[in-house]
């Protein structure tokens, strides 16, 4: 019975590992999208470009992190006091018995000080 309980506690263990495994990766790819958005927000804030551009910009390094961003995505929100950059995007998990979609939304406002 000791070996049995031992053998379960094992299995949960590495069902628990296996899981941390393919969640973790989204998670931390939301972080570095996070200190993206915020290099990309302080640099346009102060480097005038429309808004198309900025999302094309933001777009191509969130592919390059590894982060599934489209366009579509991405919204760039600008008035006279500086500018806001959120992301809402899914990432799916393909878990064995319950695959899952975690949604996340990343964003950052700058202020532009010179105003």
């Amino acid at each position: 019975m000791k070996e049995l309980k031992s053998l379960f506690g094992l299995l949960v263990l590495l069902a628990g590992g296996f899981v941390l495994y393919k969640v973790v990766p989204a998670y931390w790819g939301n972080y570095k999208l996070d200190r993206l958005l915020e290099e990309q927000a302080l640099y346009f804030t102060y480097n005038a470009k429309p808004d198309p551009e900025i999302v094309k910009v933001v777009a191509q390094k969130a592919s390059e992190i590894d982060v599934p961003l489209s366009p579509e995505e991405i919204k760039v929100d600008r008035d006279a006091t500086g500018l806001a950059i959120i992301a809402t995007y899914t990432v799916h998990v393909d878990l064995p018995i319950h695959p899952l979609d975690l949604n996340f939304t990343s964003g950052i406002r700058n202020k532009n000080v010179m105003k």
